[in-house]
């Protein structure tokens, strides 16, 4: 007796394995489709603000209005503000949509997820400084966040990066969301206070 499928017949593995594919994008399909969309909001933050008296010491929240993806936003750390062109002298880090760089002679390093309270420059985790090969680029910080497949949300990763002035004082900084009222994409909210003398 031939043990051989009949021909025309298909094989009960290959097609299981095909209905158990389709069974998955179904349910992913559905889920994605129930799935409530909510990230942190914040509204941007007015060009000339006044920070908390304790601001060094707890960390100031600044939100960037980024949504422009063909223009730098040239953020002051010391100052705690966005710069108005052409007053974009003193910058620490540009931002452009979910793009965080540092000027050429500043850098950024990743020290882990940990709380911002927490944060110290750790050995072992070098200071990146940006690249301009093609689009301007840090390494450090290029991966800031994770993409939720069910909600198509960019969610921070919880990292916290050290970021080195060109004038070499040290800042820590958290991404805290990237959306500004009603889920508009491309408002970078940041979480930042000193580290060293300014």
């Amino acid at each position: 007796m031939s043990l051989r499928p009949r021909a025309g017949v298909v094989a009960p593995i290959p097609l299981l394995l095909l209905f158990g594919a389709f069974l998955a994008a179904i349910v992913y399909l559905v889920a994605a489709s129930l799935t409530r969309r909510d990230a942190p909001v914040f509204p941007i933050s007015p060009r000339e603000r006044t920070r908390a008296a304790n601001w060094a010491r707890v960390g100031d929240t600044l939100t960037v209005d980024a949504t422009d993806g063909a223009r730098w936003q040239y953020v002051s750390l010391e100052r705690g503000r966005v710069l108005t062109p052409p007053d974009t002298v003193g910058w620490e880090i540009a931002v452009q949509r979910y793009r965080v760089i540092t000027p050429m002679t500043g850098a950024i390093a990743d020290v882990g997820k940990m709380t911002f309270d927490q944060a110290r420059p750790v050995t072992g985790s070098p200071f990146i400084v940006t690249t301009f090969i093609t689009e301007p680029e840090n390494a450090a910080i290029k991966h800031w966040y994770r993409y939720n497949l069910l909600t198509h949300l960019l969610e921070p990763n919880g990292h916290i990066y050290v970021v080195r002035a060109p004038t070499g004082a040290l800042w820590k900084l958290a991404v805290v969301s990237y959306y500004c009222p009603h889920l508009q994409a491309g408002c970078l909210t940041l979480r930042y206070a000193p580290m060293s003398p300014r």
